[in-house]
């Protein structure tokens, strides 16, 4: 008996100081369990303090701003105010019964009213017949004998002609006369009764001395010109004068062209009268 039992604790031993293979297999299992149960439960508690640290900040980022008051910048921006004084009190009321004084209106001046631009006339001249220095004698009688003409005569010619005319010339003309022209005439001395007078057909403004402009002198000139067969002003003079303007109306009027007058169908020269007028518009 004392054999078995110390067989049985030998054997006991034996298990003990030398397991198995399946023994150190069971061992480790074990071992790796604990050790992955110790393990996930430290993950767990890691992954809720996380969670809650990540809540933590949310909240802190979303509510701090709001409940935190902004920071004022250090400078400061002034406003600019305009003082004025204030306005002066009302006059006090006068005392009843006591008239008010009113003061008088000033009516206002009237505003001068432009004069409308006179157009620039012409005036038609007026035949001024020229003084004579002698009487008019009466012409003497013409002898019967006198009126037969003369025997180397035209056929064609006048018995008041005289030898040497030419067919178709004046009666009384001067021998080497132009035919048409006029008795006494000598083709530039103006004629007075002519048929047709001259027309106006180009008439330039007058040019406003500046000596008359700043003094303002307004007025009509009358110049008395002398046209000549083509219609060209060839003399002028002053019959009306205005201080300060005669000058330009004689320049003026030197510039001026005309149909010329015409005495039996042709052109002739003459007198006539032209008014130059200056207005300051």
């Amino acid at each position: 008996m004392g054999d078995g039992r110390a067989r049985g604790l030998s054997l006991t031993a034996a298990s003990v100081e030398s397991p198995g293979p399946r023994g150190e297999e069971l061992f480790a299992n074990a071992l790796f369990a604990s050790e992955r149960h110790k393990r996930t439960r430290w993950e767990r508690v890691g992954t809720r303090v996380s969670l809650v640290l990540h809540a933590v900040a949310l909240v802190l980022l979303v509510f701090v701003p709001i409940f935190t008051p902004p920071e004022l910048p250090d400078h400061q921006d002034y406003i600019r105010a305009l003082l004025y004084d204030p306005p002066p009190p009302p006059p006090p009321p006068l005392p009843k019964g006591s008239a008010i004084r009113q003061e008088p209106v000033k009516p206002e001046p009237p505003k001068p009213v432009a004069e409308e631009p006179n157009p620039q006339e012409f005036t038609a001249p007026i035949e001024t017949p020229q003084p004579q220095d002698k009487p008019l004698q009466p012409e003497p009688a013409v002898r019967p004998e006198d009126q037969f003409g003369s025997e180397s005569g035209s056929e064609f010619g006048l018995a008041e002609g005289m030898e040497g005319g030419i067919e178709g010339g004046q009666v009384g003309g001067i021998p080497g006369g132009v035919l048409g022209g006029v008795v006494g005439g000598t083709g530039t001395s103006p004629v007075l009764d002519y048929d047709s007078p001259p027309r106006l057909i180009k008439q330039p403004r007058p040019q406003y001395p500046q000596e008359a402009f700043i003094k303002k002198v307004e007025g009509r000139v009358v110049v008395e010109i002398l046209i000549d067969s083509t219609g060209r002003v060839v003399r002028a003079r002053v019959v009306q004068s205005v201080p300060l303007l005669d000058a330009a109306a004689i320049q003026c009027v030197y510039q001026w062209v005309f149909q010329p007058a015409l005495k039996h169908g042709r052109p002739v020269a003459t007198i006539a009268l032209a008014p130059v007028n200056f207005r300051i518009y």
